[in-house]
């Protein structure tokens, strides 16, 4: 299973885990990034001891990587997130493994392809079958509401280019977020798509 990262984790007891065979990797939320993620991380150096360990061990850091800086558009915070955490990351720790879970833009697409083994991605359906077009316009549409948000079109496009050029370190990860359908269709809805059901299926279809 994944470790859920917080600034108290002790790097001891990830590394038991891991060794163990209960943790296979460990996830990075920043704190009140998406849904559930209110224990997340507050910083980077809050978690280095653990990050240091994980690059030791070769254990994987899978990171939901925006900021969430009141300032900064919801539109722009993934791109933020490469510029402000990501890179000054990897370049601290070069031989980290990490995962950019759920991309959804141009600017995490190319990120990506430049960076070395030591970075993959993963991709959801709903960002390589959707954009902010089809979420926003003619009326919202919440069940299409999840976090990372939807992008523009042009961003929707570098992630299909990206999964059809055959990119091996770019994968699928569902990001499967089912809810209630009160608590979807509501004037505060939860982030998350449920597409369990029909990932797979969609995918062969479309891309």
């Amino acid at each position: 299973m994944t470790c859920y990262l917080t600034d108290s984790l002790d790097a001891d007891e990830l590394e038991r885990g891991f060794h163990e065979g209960v943790f296979t990797a460990a996830k990075l939320y920043p704190a009140n990034a998406t849904t559930n993620s209110s224990h997340g991380v507050t910083s980077i150096d809050a978690i280095m001891p653990v990050l240091e360990r994980m690059e030791k061990l070769g254990m994987p850091l899978l990171v939901h990587g925006e900021v969430t800086h009141a300032d900064v558009d919801i539109f722009d915070r993934e791109a933020r997130f490469i510029d402000t955490v990501m890179e000054p990351l990897r370049q601290r720790l070069t031989a980290l493994k990490v995962v950019f879970e759920h991309i959804t833009t141009k600017d995490a697409a190319q990120y990506v392809r430049d960076g070395n083994d030591y970075l993959a991605a993963t991709i959801t359906p709903q960002h390589l079958m959707f954009n902010r077009n089809h979420m926003l316009v003619g009326g919202i549409r919440p069940h299409l509401y999840c976090l990372p948000i939807l992008k523009r079109n042009i961003h929707q496009q570098a992630l299909r280019e990206l999964v059809a050029s055959g990119f091996t370190r770019a994968f699928l990860g569902t990001d499967s977020a089912p809810h209630s359908r009160h608590r979807k269709e509501t004037s505060c809805g939860c982030a998350g798509c449920f597409n369990a059901p029909s990932a797979l299926g969609q995918l062969c279809r479309r891309v």
